[in-house]
């Protein structure tokens, strides 16, 4: 098995605190050690984080504006 390279990656705090309490619960509860890198790989390939990057990325201030050429009349 190939060793995966590590790249860091800087997150918020609170994020990486959360994913740390997970794979501590992961470790209790199965009895297994899943890397932070492993554990980040299956959150991104589960569909409620492509449900959250959409809500993400259409949330953005949407200013619309229409002028109307009122020379004409």
């Amino acid at each position: 098995m190939a060793v995966k390279s590590r790249v860091p990656m800087q997150v918020a705090p609170e994020f990486e605190k959360r994913i740390k309490e997970l794979q501590k619960k992961i470790m209790q509860k199965q009895g297994e050690v899943v890397s932070l890198r492993d554990l980040t790989e299956k959150v991104a390939k589960n569909q409620s984080f492509e449900d959250l990057e959409n809500s993400l990325l259409n949330v953005g201030n949407v200013d619309i504006k229409v002028k109307m050429d009122r020379r004409g009349k």
